[in-house]
Order: structure tokens, then C-alpha cells, then sequence
């Protein structure tokens, strides 16, 4: 079982993200959301040197109260969080412009993606608010 830390971002009131650090070589300090209602993992397509694409893969995404959108797919080769390396992830690509002008508002922490459910439920992850905790199985 591998242990990350999370910080915890108040956007609005009462309203708490967790979020850990990104681990790109060669990328300023960005941050991934820890997001068990989203399905699937999402990273941001304008980051092209971070991921591969996987050919004519089309994805179908939605949000809450949001429109079904068509988006593509791709792979990070080596998806590393917490100094630990889970090997490829593959993810929804979308565009993070509108959720980092957002998170601007209220923190200066820059998003490169959503960890979703697709990952946390295969590494039976389990996320421990009162010590701001991830545990992983690798």
C-alpha cells in the first residue's frame, strides 16, 4: 500500500477539492484532483508532450448539470503521483482553460486533470480526510 499526501483547495464555501501534486518532468508545479465521482481520469489536451493519442478514440463525457461532450483519448505512458510510478493511465483529453481560470479565483494552484474512479477503484484507493491521506495499492 503506498501513502500521498493531498492538500484540501476551498473553492467556494464548503466546497473542498483534494488535490495532489503532478509529477512531470520538465513541468512547473501542477496539481490533479482527486475526483471519485468522475468515472473517468481527464487531462488537459493542451499539454501534448505529457501524453499519447490513442488514434481515432472518441470518448463521451459529461459533467453534472453540463452537455455530453465528444472527446478523445490518449495515455500517459508513465503516471507517476507521490514519487510512485502506476505505469500508463489512459485518459479523457480535455481542454482545463475554463477549470484553471476558475481555480484562479480562489487558489493559485494550476489543474492538469481529474483522477477519477477508473483509477481509484483499481488500486483500491482509499482517501483518509483527518490525515489528508491517499492509500494505494500498486
Amino acid at each position: 500500500m503506498h501513502e500521498i499526501c493531498f492538500e484540501i483547495v476551498e473553492l467556494e464555501a464548503k466546497t473542498y477539492h483534494p488535490l495532489v501534486k503532478a509529477d512531470f518532468g520538465g513541468l512547473e508545479e501542477h496539481w490533479w484532483v482527486i475526483d471519485s465521482g468522475a468515472s473517468k481520469s481527464v487531462f488537459d489536451v493542451s499539454l501534448t508532450s505529457y501524453y499519447i493519442t490513442n488514434g481515432d478514440d472518441s470518448v463521451m463525457a459529461t459533467g453534472l448539470g453540463k452537455e455530453v461532450v465528444e472527446t478523445s483519448s490518449g495515455t500517459i505512458l508513465e503516471f507517476k503521483i507521490g514519487g510512485f510510478n502506476f505505469g500508463p493511465l489512459k485518459v479523457a483529453l480535455v481542454e482545463f482553460r475554463h477549470i484553471n481560470e476558475e481555480y484562479a479565483k480562489f487558489s493559485d494552484k494550476k489543474i492538469v486533470g481529474l483522477i477519477g474512479c477508473d483509477f481509484l477503484y483499481s488500486r483500491k484507493a482509499i482517501l483518509n480526510f483527518e490525515q489528508n491521506k491517499l492509500f494505494l495499492i500498486v
